[in-house]
């Protein structure tokens, strides 16, 4: 039980304290509005790309046997994705706050914990389950969030524009990043075992690559420096809300969901699965909001806040799998 806790809380607290080190540092006026609101837009246009460009570039080529777990989590996100508009549409007033809240529904931080959590309760043999299900959330994540970015928002007609929501989605760097990681896929079976990551050019893949190692830890000292106490006071009801889909709902409903409908599941699918509906909401959703001209505040609250609570809420996660059985 305490290899649990120690596991849980060292697997999310280095998140928190990177956020509380971008908080002390904004109260101590290291940091100014003007130098958080472009390191903002610097993270959101070349950190989050080179992200998901290396997220698909090193994919490797799939497997059959992993058929059913894909299939579950694309089914499984899109009702999430179903739940969350639903109440968005229904429940949130602001049009600013309606695609912050929906995507605090599905929307989870599987790129930073996903790997890392397998790899602690299963080693290297879940580490496939893991990377199949990454591959099926990183477009999903995305092109729906930019969707749902804009689509409540009205343009200067006052009418939403389907040629501009495509358009936002085109121009997304996070889905530029996985168009381009797709068509290296694509072309590499035809280009006779070469890879950029390991040719005479592999200096470009590295500069991509270590500009995606950058990208959490600085999007979490930014989203420090912009994240206010006094505004979670008159957000409290928006917060409390995502936290219990994002934390309590999400993981509880979608592992019962895989136990139910695919039996044959063990251990490391259900490792792959838990940082899925488990994990806090993913940093790159406050960052988007914030350039989507959607209500970055609630948006850095709801990331603030599912990550400190989160370490609580996976350990009795991982303690609750253990108890019955499942790892």
């Amino acid at each position: 039980m305490f290899d649990t806790l120690s596991f849980s809380m060292n697997a999310v607290l280095p998140l928190v304290l990177l956020v509380v080190i971008g908080y002390v540092l904004r109260q101590k006026n290291f940091f100014t509005d003007d130098f958080l609101s472009t390191a903002n837009k610097f993270c959101f246009r070349f950190c989050f790309f080179s992200t998901m460009f290396v997220s698909i570039y090193n994919i490797q080529s799939f497997d059959p046997k992993y058929a059913d777990l894909v299939i579950f989590t694309i089914i499984a996100l899109f009702s999430l994705i179903a739940i969350g508009v639903i109440y968005a549409m229904i429940f949130v007033k602001d049009p600013k706050q309606k695609g912050v809240m929906a995507q605090a529904f599905y929307r989870s931080n599987y790129a930073i914990l996903g790997v890392p959590l397998v790899m602690n309760l299963f080693g290297e043999n879940g580490v496939p389950c893991a990377a199949f299900v990454l591959a099926c959330t990183i477009p999903i994540f995305n092109i729906s969030a930019v969707i749902l970015l804009s689509v409540f928002i009205k343009n200067e007609n006052n009418k939403i524009s389907l040629v501009s929501i495509i358009k936002k989605i085109a121009q997304n760097p996070l889905i530029e990043g996985i168009a381009l990681g797709f068509v290296c896929q694509l072309l590499r079976p035809y280009l006779g075992g070469w890879t950029l990551k390991e040719s005479n050019l592999r200096f470009v893949y590295r500069t991509i690559e270590n500009l995606s190692k950058i990208t959490t830890p600085f999007a979490l000292i930014i989203l420090g420096g912009q994240f206010k106490f006094s505004a979670a006071r008159h957000l409290l009801p928006k917060i409390t809300v995502a936290v219990f889909f994002r934390l309590i709902f999400a993981p509880c409903a979608g592992l019962f969901a895989a136990h139910m409908f695919f039996p044959h599941f063990g251990g490391p699918e259900f490792a792959a699965l838990l940082p899925l509906f488990g994990s806090p909401a993913a940093v790159a959703s406050a960052i988007m909001a914030n350039q989507m001209h959607n209500d970055g505040e609630l948006a850095t609250q709801i990331v603030v806040w599912t990550t400190l609570l989160s370490g609580i809420t996976i350990f009795i996660l991982i303690a609750v799998l253990r108890a019955i059985g499942i790892f």
